[in-house]
C-alpha cells in the first residue's frame, strides 16, 4: 500500500517541527565600532622619566562583536578620514562577544566622561586602558605597520591600523564590604591563544601571590567561549587583614595584561553614653570596633555645638580584630536646683555611615540640702501643730462633758 505524497509532506513538516523546537535558538549578535577619544601617553625623559606626555588621539574598537538585536538607528561603520585632524589607533577586535560592549557604544549619549590612555610599550606592541566608574578595561594590540618612532605618532596624524590580541577587564574596580561578609572580585578576559591567570594582593607597600590555602578563598576560572575565560575571587568571612589591592594578572604567550582592583573594609562604630558623679560629674563617649580608623566624636550641648568645655580623648585602641575602639570624657557642671536638665548629646561620624551616630544623656539639677536650722523649724512647727491639736481635742471633750452635766441637773 502506499502512502499519499501530502502525508509524507506532513510527517517531514511535523519532524522539522520538533527538531526546531528542541534546538537551542542562537543568540541575536552584531558588529559595531565603538569611537572613543583618547590621550597618547608617553614617558618624558626631561622629567627624569617620571612624568608624562599627552596629546589627544582617537581610538576606534573596530568590528566588535556585540550581543543582542541591532538597533535601527545604530551609528554605521567607522571611515577614517584621509586627512584625520588627529592620529586614529584603528583597532580591529576579532574575539568573541564582548559583555560590556553595549555600554562602551553608549557612553556618549549619556554624557559620561571617559577615560582612555595609550602608550607604546616596545616594538609594535601597545597599551590601551579604558576607565568608566563601575568597569576597567586594558587592551594588548600590535600595529600591523612597522612603527620606527612611536613618539612621533601623535604629531604625524596618521590612521595606525591594529590588531586586538589581549583584552582584560574588570568591574567594579573598587568594593566596600562589612566586616564578616563576602566578596567575590571579578576578572573577564578575551584572548586568541591559550591563558594563565592568577592573582596577587598589595597592602603596606608590599605584595604576594595570594594564598589559596586559606579555606575562606575560592578561586573559580570558567571559559564561556572559545575565546573567552572569567576569573572570579570569592572571599568570604572579611576581616580587616583582607582590605588592600588586588591584582588580577593575565599572561597570553608573551603577552601580559593586568587589573587592578580596591577591596575597602567597613565597620560600624558601636557607641555608648554613660554619666559617674565620682569624683566630678563626668560624661563618657565610647565608640567601639570601628574600621577604618578616621572617626570624628564631636559634643552638643542641648542641641547647640559645645564651645566652652574641650573634650578629653583617648588614643585610639586597636582590639585583637583589627577593629578600633576610642572614648571621650567630658566634665561637666551640674545645673542648678530648679533648672531644667542638660541634655548632652554625643556624635560619631564615619566613614561606614552616612549620617552620625547620636547618643543623649541628661545631667539632672543638684537636690536641694536642707540646712540644720531649717530641719528645727520644721520640727517645732510639728510638735507645735500636733500640741495645738491636743489642746483642741482636750478642750471639746471638756466642753461635751459640762453639756452632759447641764442635762443631767
Amino acid at each position: 500500500m502506499k502512502t499519499p505524497g501530502y502525508l509524507h509532506l506532513g510527517l517531514m513538516l511535523t519532524l522539522n517541527s520538533v527538531l526546531l523546537w528542541g534546538a537551542a535558538v542562537p543568540e541575536a549578535r552584531y558588529t559595531a565600532d565603538i569611537v572613543l577619544p583618547c590621550d597618547y601617553a608617553l614617558l618624558d625623559s626631561s622629567m627624569g622619566g617620571l612624568g608624562f606626555t599627552r596629546q589627544r588621539v582617537m581610538l576606534v574598537l573596530q568590528n566588535v562583536t556585540v550581543m543582542g538585536e541591532k538597533p535601527t538607528d545604530a551609528l554605521p561603520d567607522y571611515q577614517p578620514p584621509e586627512t584625520p585632524e588627529a592620529t586614529v589607533f584603528l583597532a580591529t577586535v576579532d574575539l568573541a562577544p564582548i559583555s560590556f560592549a553595549e555600554r562602551l557604544l553608549h557612553v556618549e549619549c549619556e554624557g559620561e566622561e571617559v577615560g582612555c590612555e595609550i602608550s607604546p610599550l616596545y616594538s609594535q606592541l601597545f597599551a590601551a586602558h579604558i576607565r568608566l566608574p563601575e568597569l576597567s578595561i586594558a587592551i594588548m594590540a600590535t600595529s600591523t605597520l612597522p612603527i620606527s618612532a612611536p613618539e612621533e605618532l601623535a604629531n604625524e596624524k596618521i590612521v595606525v591600523p591594529m590588531t586586538v590580541d589581549l583584552l582584560v577587564s574588570s568591574y567594579p574596580p573598587t568594593q566596600k564590604r562589612a566586616l564578616s561578609d563576602e566578596v567575590t572580585l571579578n576578572c573577564e578576559v578575551w584572548s586568541g591563544t591559550e591563558i594563565s591567570m592568577d592573582w596577587h594582593l598589595q597592602k603596606d607597600g608590599t605584595g604576594h601571590r595570594l594564598n589559596l590555602e586559606d579555606s575562606r578563598i575560592t578561586i573559580q576560572q570558567e571559559t564561556q567561549e572559545k575565546e573567552k575565560a572569567t576569573l572570579a575571587l570569592t572571599i568570604r568571612r572579611l576581616n580587616v587583614h583582607d582590605e588592600g589591592t588586588y591584582i588580577c594578572v593575565v599572561s597570553s604567550g608573551k603577552l601580559r595584561a593586568q587589573q587592578i582592583l580596591q577591596l575597602q573594609i567597613r565597620a560600624l562604630p558601636q557607641v555608648s553614653l554613660s554619666v559617674s558623679s565620682k569624683p566630678k560629674t563626668t560624661v563618657t563617649c565610647r565608640t567601639d570596633r570601628y574600621y577604618p580608623l578616621d572617626v570624628d566624636v564631636n559634643w552638643l550641648l542641648n542641641g547647640s555645638p559645645l564651645t566652652h568645655i574641650s573634650p578629653i580623648t583617648s588614643s585610639h585602641r586597636r582590639n585583637h580584630d583589627g577593629t578600633y575602639s576610642v572614648s571621650s570624657f567630658l566634665e561637666v557642671s551640674v545645673p542648678d536646683p530648679g533648672a531644667p536638665p542638660d541634655t548632652y548629646t554625643c556624635a560619631v561620624s564615619h566613614v561606614s555611615m552616612t549620617d552620625p551616630i547620636l547618643m543623649e544623656v541628661n545631667v539632672l539639677p543638684e537636690e536641694t540640702d536642707m540646712s540644720p536650722t531649717i530641719i528645727q523649724s520644721i520640727i517645732f512647727i510639728a510638735i507645735l501643730i500636733l500640741f495645738l491639736r491636743m489642746l483642741l481635742l482636750c478642750l471639746w471633750k471638756s466642753s461635751d462633758r459640762q453639756e452632759e452635766k447641764k442635762k443631767t441637773s
